[in-house]
């Protein structure tokens, strides 16, 4: 499951199942050759810019996911081999399976960043255009065999790397164009293609550099240098059908700032914390520090620049006669920045839990809007956490807001417009025909398996033919009878604020 949905969702009961029944599951898990397709939801990722999550289905991906371990030092030992990556894979306990090799990456990278600018007099910046989009499955192992080995031995079984090509090809319908955003093993595969990239960089003499996935950093002494680098980067990154994004690369002279200035400013805004504060002079803080915010949004509206101005206040105490003005100023970042509602989400949630009144008709009517102005887009990151919202502080939704939801061809919005009118959220009213017409044997290997399994194990919608869909299924029967679900209802009445560190100036932001 996708880091950034509600956390409602999750495929721990499944990974589970999987492991405590490895020897007895049915031999299609394995065996069977029938594709799949991912189960798609569009996330806004910075600023108004989208992208396309997939989710895919749990048969295809317990094969992925095999295969990955079963092979993993093999395949670390590739990305361990770069020379300016910050993002190499690890294994980890936790809530997701890969990590980081750094915990700290983006601190990392601040240091490596000044270090190579110590010795440099240009900056080259270089970003992958759509990389996630753009990888070509082929190249996976053409970076791990090489072009020629990989395209003579398409024997099944022969090589490890045109193996792991076809598993992810099956989990997307035989497509070879991009691989999932979401899934972790899409961090290993993304990072294998790269490293082997990098290695080339080296043996071409750059070596002053780093790498935060597939953004690059090169310090250079002269602009013919730079230039060098950047024909170099594009050079080889056009071996595995990858090209740069031509508005992201650019050569800059020192001194350029070394993060980006409104983060810094806001980083650096210094709140009272000692002495007694009165009513008066934390509003007049909280005041200017969102006036600083909302100008740099209108500066750079590209930037999630009001995501991070809400989490850096998580660790702030908001004086209780103050709370009216702060969450109006939550709601009037919701409404210019959707994608800053779980931040905001946390906020409300956390004052609440200490007695705090929350204005619930406010809130549901800046929620109302989200969906009403998101739906018709198709834009299902706001919708989806507008709805968890609703959940969440349990105020209803509206017909119309409802059956705009129930409208969408979008499995995480439909599973939480479902559970909303389980939970007496969403009147009766609500025609839910088009989510019913996914109900279906085939649509379990479809782009909506996920609502098509999720409706039936929940007994929210019957089958569309009478007869129970994923019964007839030996694979979904088996994790159906074994209780395996990927969405928790019982969740949203579960979450608690857990103060936290704001998030860096990077992934986002």
């Amino acid at each position: 499951m996708p880091k950034e949905l509600p956390p409602g969702f999750t495929s721990r009961i499944c990974g589970s199942v999987f492991a405590n029944n490895s020897s007895v599951l049915p031999a299609e898990f394995t065996n069977w050759r029938r594709r799949s397709e991912c189960t798609p939801h569009n996330l806004l990722s910075r600023g108004k810019l989208r992208r396309r999550l997939g989710i895919p289905s749990p048969i295809h991906f317990f094969r992925l996911a095999s295969f990955v371990a079963h092979n993993w030092s093999l395949l670390t030992s590739i990305t361990a081999k770069s020379h300016i990556s910050l993002t190499s894979p690890v294994w980890q306990e936790g809530p997701r399976a890969i990590g980081r090799s750094r915990k700290d990456v983006f601190d990392c990278r601040d240091v490596r960043r000044a270090h190579i600018r110590s010795t440099s007099r240009y900056v080259l910046k270089a970003d992958i255009d759509q990389f996630y989009h753009s990888i070509y499955t082929h190249s996976i192992s053409w970076a791990i065999h090489g072009k020629d080995a990989a395209k003579a031995k398409q024997a099944p079984g022969a090589l490890l790397g045109n193996e792991l090509d076809r598993l992810i090809r099956d989990a997307q319908d035989g497509q070879s164009a991009g691989i999932p955003i979401g899934p972790d093993t899409s961090l290993l595969i993304a990072e294998i293609i790269l490293s082997v990239n990098d290695l080339e960089l080296c043996r071409r003499g750059i070596k002053n550099a780093f790498r935060v996935v597939d953004d690059y950093e090169f310090g250079c002494e002269s602009l013919n240098e730079a230039e060098y680098a950047r024909e170099a980067l594009q050079e080889a990154l056009y071996e595995y059908r990858l090209v740069l994004n031509s508005h992201k690369t650019y050569i800059v002279e020192l001194p350029v700032a070394t993060d980006a200035l409104p983060i810094s400013q806001l980083r650096a805004y210094q709140f009272s914390t000692t002495g007694p504060i009165s009513q008066l002079k934390q509003r007049n803080e909280i005041m200017h520090y969102f006036d600083q915010a909302f100008a740099f949004y209108r500066e750079y509206p590209d930037a999630a620049i009001l995501r991070y101005a809400i989490a850096r206040l998580g660790g702030m105490c908001i004086i209780q006669a103050n709370w009216p003005l702060y969450e109006d100023l939550l709601l009037h970042c919701v409404m210019t920045e959707p994608s800053a509602l779980d931040v905001v989400l946390n906020q409300l949630v956390r004052y609440r839990d200490d007695g705090y009144s929350l204005d619930l008709d406010h809130i549901t009517d800046v929620l109302s809007k989200v969906i009403g102005r998101h739906a018709p887009l198709g834009h299902g990151s706001e919708v989806a956490w507008a709805l968890w919202a609703s959940l969440v502080l349990r105020v209803s939704i509206s017909d119309d807001d409802a059956q705009r939801s129930a409208n969408m061809d979008d499995s995480v919005v439909a599973v939480l417009t479902l559970d909303a009118r389980d939970k007496g959220l969403i009147s009766p009213s609500v025609d839910f025909r088009h989510l019913r017409s996914y109900m279906t044997a085939d649509e379990l290997y479809g782009d909506q398996w996920l609502l098509a399994y999720e409706a039936n194990v929940k007994n929210w919608l019957t089958s569309l033919d009478k007869s129970d869909h994923v019964n007839q299924d030996k694979c979904f029967a088996f994790l159906k009878n074994e209780g395996v679900c990927f969405y928790d209802a019982s969740a949203s009445g579960r979450i608690e604020y857990e103060p936290s560190q704001p998030p860096p100036e990077g992934e986002g932001y």
